[in-house]
């Protein structure tokens, strides 16, 4: 039997030894149940109608149905889902189905509890809501070591330059060079001449360090470098690349006005 307000969990994964991993983080959360384990999409269907948990830890790529498909066969009032991967290329596509976090692999603890810390209240099934003993955000117990949440982690910036850390590698770009950033909820595309990285960090945060007056805010989820505007139709840019870009509607007034400023 369940303990009051602990969360169910499912592990949903082909591979034996990321369903451990996973296991073992679980067993180290007090506020954690895990429920059920399946090593394809198929039968995480199933098990998710039967069992309803409350939180799907939920690989992508498995046989004969990925992680994404998987998704839409849910119905809206899913669980929380937490998708990890090893491929940090489906950022994108888990922003658009409003995934609670996107981990990748291998994970460490201290990013899997930042991704459980976010199942809060808006998530949780009627059953724990409102509970009498409220849950408490757990934070690892002093002693236990492991290695921090460093890949693809933005580590700031220098007068003149950003220091974008990709995996163990640390990538010196001046922010004139990045034409365009896509935003995947925790993680960002950037975009250049000449190659893509992606990071952990939000739009916010980074426009707190580029500068206002080269780049614009078109949207949500993009950022655009003006010199990188090569023209506007309706709502919509292209750049000096062909890629087009939407201009959202309540960012429209803010482009229009600070392209205007350069207007001939």
């Amino acid at each position: 039997m369940l303990s009051p307000g602990r969360l169910r969990c499912i592990i949903v994964d082909d591979e034996a030894d990321a369903r451990r991993l996973i296991e073992i983080y679980v067993q180290k959360v007090p506020y954690l149940e895990l429920v059920g384990f399946a090593e394809n999409a198929t039968d995480a269907l199933f098990m998710i109608r039967d069992i309803k948990p409350d939180i799907v830890f939920l690989d992508i790529e498995m046989p004969e149905m990925t992680g994404f498909e998987l998704l839409k066969l849910l119905p809206a009032a899913r669980p929380a889902v937490i998708m990890i991967t090893a491929d940090p290329s489906y950022a994108l596509e888990g922003y658009e189905h409003e995934l609670t976090d996107y981990l990748l692999k291998p994970v460490p603890f201290e990013r899997f509890l930042k991704a459980v810390n976010k199942v809060d209240s808006a998530h949780l099934p009627k059953h724990l809501q409102g509970a009498s003993e409220p849950r408490r955000e757990f934070v690892q117990p002093a002693g236990e070591s492991h290695e921090a949440d460093d890949v693809n982690t933005f580590t700031g910036a220098l007068n003149d330059f950003l220091l974008l850390k990709e995996n163990k590698k640390l990538i010196k770009v001046a922010p004139s060079e990045i034409h365009f950033i896509e935003g995947m909820r925790d993680y960002l595309k950037l975009y250049w001449a000449d190659r893509v990285a992606v990071i952990h960090m939000t739009m916010s945060k980074i426009e707190e360090v580029l500068s206002p007056t080269q780049f614009l805010r078109v949207n949500r989820s993009y950022i655009v470098n003006k010199k990188v505007i090569r023209e506007i139709e309706g709502n919509e840019i292209t750049t000096n690349t062909g890629r087009k870009i939407p201009i959202g509607v309540t960012y429209r007034a803010n482009v229009l006005a600070a392209l205007q400023k350069n207007r001939i």
